[in-house]
């Protein structure tokens, strides 16, 4: 699947204050691979964030299970994997459940072809009802083996939001919603170039820029000069060691929608001065 297709199917959710607690994680020896977050839940609800990157939200109050890969958002120095058990209130029928609530979190080192359970694991935290309470986030730092081949992390500035930045950043993605609308690839390319290379890195893909250009016209045809860009009540959230800003609605959706339900998250970084989208 093109991984300009899997742009719209990204979802962003803010995180806010955390509960700081220190553990620790395996040593392994994998020197490149995939990080891979592994979950599932019953009877409970659970969040997950990896340096501020939504894995996990917490309005669903159904069981899940999932995995995310998160090559994207590992970075030089100390990570965070944030995660929260909040109690479920169930009302009905749903409250005759014959199985008590439980959870579980696994951050795997993967190679390619393996199933997640079967890379090494950095960390594991199993919940049951009876041992621990809940409601309480908690922060697991942690040093990364090793980086995913990624340039963002040397050349993205340290954000500090300022008004002047949020106007620079609107123009910016006001100038993508009109190449959008244009039904030209080719005045959309530009704006996605440093992305598609990078995040292709960051997974050991080799850049396919006839793909993605063939994905993107593809896409733009099919939705036509729909796109609009929302600047109402818009919310700022800082990620990955603020080298990446997320800006969606106050709910937490895309500010950047169009019809058949299409949308695309948006995530900044300030390189030399200017933005430019990046993951």
């Amino acid at each position: 699947m093109s991984r300009f297709i899997l742009l719209f199917t990204l979802i962003l959710y803010s995180v806010g204050s955390l509960f700081s607690e220190e553990n620790s994680v395996a040593a392994v020896k994998a020197t490149s691979g995939y990080y891979i977050v592994t979950y599932k839940n019953s009877g409970v609800n659970l969040e997950i964030f990896v340096n501020g990157y939504a894995v996990k939200e917490g309005g669903s109050t159904e069981d899940s299970s999932g995995q995310a890969d998160v090559n994207y958002w590992i970075i030089p120095g100390k990570n965070t994997l944030s995660y929260r058990l909040t109690e479920r209130r169930l009302t009905g029928k749903k409250k005759e459940t014959p199985f008590p609530p439980e959870a579980e979190i696994n951050l795997t080192i993967g190679q390619q072809g393996q199933f997640p359970d079967e890379g090494e694991r950095l960390f594991s935290y199993t919940w049951q009802q009876q041992k621990e309470s809940i409601g309480e986030w908690v922060h697991l730092s942690f040093d990364p083996p090793f980086l995913p081949p990624s340039k963002l992390w040397s050349v993205a500035q340290t954000i500090e939001w300022s008004p002047e930045l949020e106007s620079a950043a609107i123009t910016h993605l006001e100038a993508l919603t009109k190449a959008l609308n244009s039904k030209d690839p080719n005045k959309v390319l530009p704006f996605l170039s440093f992305r598609e290379k990078d995040t292709a890195e960051a997974r050991y893909y080799p850049a396919d820029p006839a793909s993605e250009k063939k994905a993107l016209s593809s896409m733009m045809k099919s939705i036509g000069p729909t796109w609009k860009l929302s600047k109402n009540k818009m919310k700022v959230t800082l990620l990955c060691g603020n080298k990446i800003v997320t800006l969606t609605d106050a709910k937490g959706n895309s500010l950047l929608n169009a019809k058949k339900d299409a949308s695309i998250p948006i995530y900044l970084s300030l390189i030399d001065g200017k933005w430019v989208i990046t993951r």
